[in-house]
């Protein structure tokens, strides 16, 4: 695919939403291309790597390690989908594994070059912040609506008074 191809392509990618053409050209300036073959390892649980992957070509799968069984296969990634984020703004072991589930070409943004692209174009940097925002609200949004029905649906009164105080936990922590 053409680099112009690529750019009309990512365009649509939701970490790269509302941004202008100048903006994008700062960031395809700044982003690395690499390519994986099905079955490749690209981001190994437990490791811990600052950078944002964007699928451009091909699909993936996100998978956890299980309690000795075979690994859970959490989702599946297709173009323009983003992985990544959750290690990208602080340093920590990734939480699950990517795999190429076909030969795929990605985008990569590391924190260091997100840095760059601060100094270079801060409007640009600002929009990918936003952006990942986004993107792990609405992940954590879904968890907590299927993690609420499996729950509430299948469960004690005393599990379900647990799950609340876990949820009281959970979100404790975000109050200043």
């Amino acid at each position: 695919m053409s680099e112009h191809g690529t750019i009309l392509k990512l365009k649509k990618c939701v970490l790269l939403k509302g941004m202008s053409s100048e903006e994008l050209d700062a960031v395809f300036r700044l982003t690395e291309s690499e390519g994986f073959e099905a079955s490749e390892e690209i981001l190994t649980e437990g490791l811990a790597y600052q950078s944002l992957w964007v699928i451009v070509t091909g699909q993936c799968e996100v998978v956890k390690s299980g309690n000795g069984d075979a690994p859970n296969r959490l989702a599946q990634l297709e173009e323009g989908s983003v992985f990544g984020e959750m290690s990208f703004f602080e340093e920590a072991p990734h939480s699950a594994s990517v795999r190429a589930l076909t030969d795929v070409s990605t985008m990569r943004l590391t924190r260091r070059q997100f840095e760059q692209l601060r100094t270079i174009c801060p409007s640009a940097a600002d929009k990918i912040a936003c952006n990942l925002v986004s993107i792990l609200s609405e992940r954590l949004r879904r968890m907590d609506e299927w993690t609420c029905q499996l729950v509430e649906g299948n469960c004690s009164e005393h599990q379900h008074a647990e799950w609340q105080e876990f949820r009281a936990k959970l979100y404790a922590g975000l109050q200043f």
